[in-house]
């Protein structure tokens, strides 16, 4: 595939994109961009730093001290590796209320964008999160909505958090519903309800295997880019 253009990656939590989006960077040489790492290592951050989430100001006071890269696997919080640190329970259930403060994604968004405009231009990038499309990269050129059911992705977060958590599978699945609102409805409408609206190409894995996603998401990529660009 030639180099130089962006696929954004959007959907809900546990959807999967992360999974994917990996698997399919590794599979297309592209550079991995996954943005809600950014958010979880704001969280991670007030955690070990005896920051209130609930303190909007307080936090808003620690942003300038925080500096993030991503790529791949790896997340570098002030030039320290924490990337076994951020999918913790604790982390976990704090991300989303540091992810819909406004200033919080005003002064991460931009950090987001320049790594990504930037590696494009050299390569493909492949960006996932929950807003690539609406506020990140409007103009990449292939937009993938990747999606599941609810029952589906709340098992699939309760497998993920067994080993670090006392949660049943019922409270996670209330859990992810609540997040899916936030996300959906808050007030900064991070995740769309209505994903055609604008433009994505919709794909859902709640019966697929990830081999069998990421054949569906290069036939996308294949009918957008065309088949010479393979």
């Amino acid at each position: 595939m030639s180099q130089g253009f962006i696929i954004a990656i959007d959907g809900p939590v546990a959807s999967g994109k992360g999974t994917i989006a990996k698997a399919l960077a590794s599979r297309l040489n592209a550079f991995f961009l996954t943005t809600g790492m950014f958010y979880r290592a704001v969280t991670y951050y007030c955690l070990q730093h005896d920051i209130s989430i609930d303190n909007s100001e307080a936090v808003r006071q620690i942003l300038r001290k925080i500096k993030v890269r991503v790529s791949g696997e790896t997340t570098i919080l002030n030039e320290e590796d924490v990337t076994g640190y951020l999918k913790q329970s604790n982390v976990d259930k704090e991300v989303t209320i540091v992810a819909n403060y406004s200033f919080v994604r005003d002064y991460l968004i931009p950090m987001q964008r320049e790594i990504g405009l930037k590696m494009s231009q050299e390569k493909i990038v492949i960006a996932e999160g929950r807003d690539m499309v609406t506020k990140v990269f409007p103009n990449a050129e292939v937009k993938i909505y990747l999606t599941a059911d609810l029952e589906t992705r709340a098992k699939r977060r309760y497998l993920q958090q067994s080993m670090d958590t006392d949660e049943s599978l019922q409270q996670v699945l209330e859990e992810t519903k609540y997040r899916d609102e936030k996300d959906m409805f808050g007030d900064l409408h991070n995740l769309v309800s209505e994903p055609e609206r604008y433009g994505y190409n919709i794909v859902d894995d709640s019966n697929l295997t990830e081999e069998q996603t990421i054949e569906k998401i290069l036939r996308v990529i294949d009918e957008v880019r065309g088949y010479r660009n393979l």
